[in-house]
């Protein structure tokens, strides 16, 4: 220890401001390093709430001590607490999703004026009726909004009220007709007076899913079936042009006329070729007649002559009936005509082109598609789509660069590998940074201040080199050697004797 002390002090003043300021900097970085490895990782707990949720979530985090951190219109917490934060925030009824419902006339105000109870009334249904929306699946949030207009005694008709609701349905669902039109039911027969017409219903994305007006002559399960038809025709093109043209490079619609008229036919036939025997019935009939007597007349009426007897004489008679039943052949039909039979198919798709790399440049040159390769998709949309010419089917496949940049890569796409690192990183690089530490400023410290002399060696550095060169230097280049060019030049001349002395001078 005395030498270490002696060794310091013996060092020149800029070695150790050097040395301190390596030391502070290291032990700083390690710090950091380990601060950074502690740090909490944080996740979305809840996004896109009400301002009023929002603000009764934060103050359920307060009463709980639990770090928390709003960012971008989110709430975020540990990672680890995430799940457990939200079944207790549910079992106490947060966030209430759809803004207040009828617990808003909990506390009674006296003070309270009839429009502010008209107003709360309103929010009050508004949120109430986002919350029963969204108990289905389908839905993620909800927002109502009604228009009930006062009612006045001086105006002979009235305006009638109307809802609007947004929803926002959670990844990869949607919505059926039959579901859409039971929110239009339930938000009509909620408000007095309002026709399920005035209903409106959008999504997030901002498209129309209630019925507009010109497809009422349609119900909601036909206009839903005519929809899922026309999905699947437009997943069949899709599916069966992407692994030629490349993905997300094709798009199709598909507009499909359909007959929903059900007729029912019954028919007869009879094939009078077709006749077999039913039933036979034959009968025979035989039968024979002998008389004797006189000869008819007045001589044989005439009492006490003998009368002449005439020869007797015999009759047959035979009668024969036969009867033959037919059965004759018929068919009996019963024809039910299903709905939705398709009446006429367009099809319109729209092909990107090809696009090809280029040296030294970014961005890739587009290529347009052949017309023969256009007229293969044509052929192929066809068949997939059970092409009918004799109906009037249309398909029409068009080439055209799709707007933006192209997504297509080469090669398989880049693994999500980034959380991994992350995750390793955070316990691996405390360990690395406290061993680089060790190697490149703990350990060089200590063998500099462990050498004894250190400071006097190195203030002594140049004598003690001159004269290791003056040792090296033979005696006849010694006399030709006076100056500091002649040292310069013997170097070039003996390299590897210089050399050699460099590396001890290194090596002490």
């Amino acid at each position: 220890m005395p030498n270490i002390v002696e060794t310091i002090r013996e060092m020149p003043v800029r070695q150790k401001v050097t040395m301190l300021v390596v030391l502070a900097v290291s032990v700083a970085a390690l710090v950091l390093v380990f601060a950074w490895s502690q740090k909490l990782d944080y996740r979305l707990l809840y996004s896109n709430m009400a301002d009023s949720d929002a603000g009764a979530v934060v103050q359920k985090l307060k009463e709980m001590k639990v770090p928390y951190r709003v960012e971008g219109g989110g709430i975020l917490v540990p990672e680890d607490k995430v799940y457990d934060l939200r079944l207790q925030l549910a079992s106490q009824g947060l966030p209430h999703g759809g803004g207040v419902g009828f617990e808003v006339f909990d506390k009674t105000d006296f003070g309270t004026t009839d429009f502010v109870q008209r107003l709360n009334y309103r929010r009050a249904m508004q949120g109430e009726l986002a919350r029963t929306i969204m108990a289905l699946s389908e839905v993620e949030q909800c927002r109502v909004h009604l228009a009930t207009p006062e009612k006045s005694l001086f105006v002979q008709e009235e305006a009638k009220p109307s809802a609007s609701v947004l929803v926002k349905l959670r990844q990869g669902r949607t919505l059926s007709q039959g579901q859409v039109q039971g929110i239009v039911h339930m938000v009509s027969s909620s408000i007095e007076g309002l026709n399920p017409r005035d209903v409106t219903i959008i999504d997030s994305r901002g498209e129309m899913l209630t019925r507009p007006a010109e497809e009422s002559s349609l119900s909601s399960s036909q206009l839903e079936y005519r929809r899922n038809y026309e999905r699947d025709i437009e997943s069949r093109v899709v599916g069966i042009l992407e692994p030629v043209v490349g993905k997300s490079k094709v798009r199709a619609k598909v507009t499909a006329a359909l007959d929903f008229t059900k007729v029912e036919k019954t028919e007869e036939k009879y094939d009078p070729d077709g006749q077999v025997a039913r039933s036979e019935q034959r009968s025979n009939e035989k039968s024979s007649s002998g008389t004797s007597g006189g000869v008819a007349g007045v001589s044989s009426n005439t009492p006490a002559k003998a009368v002449t007897k005439a020869a007797g004489g015999q009759g047959q008679s035979q009668k024969q009936n036969e009867t033959v039943n037919y059965e004759i052949s018929r068919v009996t039909s019963h024809v039910v005509n299903a709905s939705g039979e398709v009446k006429r198919l367009s099809v319109a798709v729209i092909v990107d082109g090809t696009y090809a790399g280029q040296a030294g440049a970014k961005e890739r040159k587009y290529a347009p598609r052949s017309e023969e390769d256009i007229r293969r998709y044509e052929d192929l949309v066809r068949k997939a789509v059970g092409f009918t010419a004799d109906r009037g089917d249309e398909v029409r496949v068009v080439n055209m660069q799709f707007e933006g940049a192209p997504q297509e890569e080469f090669g398989e796409q880049p693994r999500q590998i980034m959380p991994i690192i992350a995750a390793v990183a955070k316990y691996a690089v405390p360990i690395v940074a406290v061993v680089l530490f060790f190697l490149f400023v703990v350990k060089p410290v200590m063998k500099t201040i462990s050498v004894p002399g250190a400071g006097k060696r190195s203030q002594a550095a140049l004598p003690e080199a001159l004269a290791e060169l003056e040792k090296a230097i033979s005696s006849q280049d010694r006399k030709a050697l006076t100056g500091h060019d002649q040292v310069i030049e013997w170097a070039k001349k003996n390299p590897d004797q210089a050399a050699n002395l460099i590396k001890g001078w290194i090596g002490e």
